[in-house]
């Protein structure tokens, strides 16, 4: 969604595209991942702006006007990321040129508006961004000129994300309420979505495998010698003890232990029967297609989920996300009918 962009706690637009050079200095990378997404409303009719050697060259042709301004392929190549190919220069993608066409809108509705950013504003939005990624000035100005940008041309940039964010703010943020009401509702019907720990069985087994192709005496001999356990553990017998005399590889050689599972990754006969089941009882014999299995629950946990108190922020965010993602669209398309675009044949 295109207004994240505009409400970054720095404003600051997001990473620009061009091929990564070896020579690249560390900080570059950093830099320019938070850097120019696009400059988002810089008209290359009114800059120089140079292009580095691993950028793709750029086609300036018209691509809309937006107000009786024109938004340039240029323009659009950089709102992509600077990522397009010589070969990709006939090409291009309808629902991001729109984006750009509606960032441009926005830009001149705050403009008409009187929204403005200061200097100071700039500055402080970058400051912290240095602060926040450890930059000092000068590594922040290297990796300008590493991408032949001037510190000039990323300041605009910034202004103009800051003033959007201002709009989008009184247009679309101030107006959104979540009340307590909403919040413990979503909660009420999302519980799942806030589980801390899932329910689980630690299981030990007996397991009697059934030789493929097994006679008639050889089932009668695997039946026997289940019923034989199942009476001894009846009877008190240990399970660690049957284990070593009856049970057949791999699981003796583990001591019967089959391990921890969630509720639905055992088979199916295992499952049902396992999270039926407490912890320190046994199961009858359970048959499978390679054998018959007897379990022991040795221990248990339940389904664990965070309280209302413990999530109503996040709830609250959710919320605050889900109206805005439906008021910035309606306000968006109040900008589209009485905003003068002209889309050109592309």
């Amino acid at each position: 969604m295109k207004y994240r962009v505009l409400v970054q706690k720095f404003f600051l637009p997001e990473g620009i595209r061009c091929s990564v050079r070896k020579a690249s200095l560390s900080v570059r990378l950093k830099i320019f991942s938070v850097l120019i997404f696009s400059l988002l409303f810089f008209s290359l009719a009114n800059l120089s702006v140079q292009v580095t050697p691993s950028c793709a060259l750029i086609v300036d042709r018209v691509l809309a006007t937006v107000n009786g301004e024109i938004i340039t392929y240029a323009d659009y190549v950089r709102f992509t990321g600077n990522s397009l190919k010589l070969t990709d220069q006939d090409w291009v993608d309808e629902s991001l040129l729109r984006s750009l066409i509606e960032d441009r809108m926005i830009f001149f509705e705050a403009k008409k508006r009187g929204i403005e950013t200061s200097e100071k504003e700039v500055d402080r939005a970058i400051e912290e961004f240095n602060k926040k990624n450890n930059f000092s000035p000068d590594d922040f100005e290297e990796g300008l000129r590493e991408e032949g940008m001037t510190l000039q041309m990323y300041r605009n940039s910034v202004r103009e994300n800051i003033t959007l964010s201002k709009l989008v703010h009184e247009e679309v943020d101030a107006k959104i309420f979540v009340t307590d009401k909403e919040a413990e509702g979503y909660f009420a019907s999302h519980a799942k979505e806030f589980l801390i720990t899932f329910e689980t069985r630690e299981v030990k087994a007996i397991f009697l495998r059934v030789r493929e192709g097994a006679s008639v005496t050889e089932l009668t001999d695997l039946k026997r010698r289940t019923l034989d356990i199942v009476s001894r553990l009846k009877n008190g017998g240990d399970f660690d003890m049957l284990v070593e005399e009856y049970a057949d590889e791999p699981l003796k050689s583990l001591g019967g232990v089959l391990g921890i599972f969630r509720r639905g990754t055992l088979v199916p006969a295992l499952d049902e029967k396992a999270f039926a089941m407490k912890r320190g009882e046994t199961s009858e014999p359970i048959w499978v297609a390679e054998g018959v299995y007897i379990l022991r629950i040795v221990n248990t946990t339940d389904e664990r989920y965070k309280t209302f108190d413990e999530v109503r922020s996040e709830v609250r965010n959710i919320l605050f996300k889900q109206k805005k993602e439906k008021l910035y669209k309606e306000w968006l398309k109040t900008l589209w009918d009485k905003t003068p675009v002209t889309i050109n044949q592309y």
